[in-house]
């Protein structure tokens, strides 16, 4: 698929397909533009950003006394 440089995306979905992606949005008070935009972002985040690591730290069964 070509990509030019002007800030359009195109693409070509089936036309029964087009009218439910519309109604799935409407639901969702959302418009196809601020989907994209969301999910896109959320997309170039996730394969750009390392994932955190998580180390959990084992707490003591008992409170530590002193001697």
């Amino acid at each position: 698929m070509a990509q030019g440089k002007s800030g359009r995306i195109v693409i070509d979905v089936e036309p029964e397909f087009k009218q439910e992606l519309y109604r799935a949005l409407a639901l969702k008070d959302s418009t196809l533009k601020d989907w994209f935009i969301a999910n896109a972002q959320r997309l170039c985040e996730e394969t750009t950003q390392p994932p955190l690591a998580f180390v959990a730290e084992e707490a003591p069964a008992y409170p530590a006394t002193k001697k």
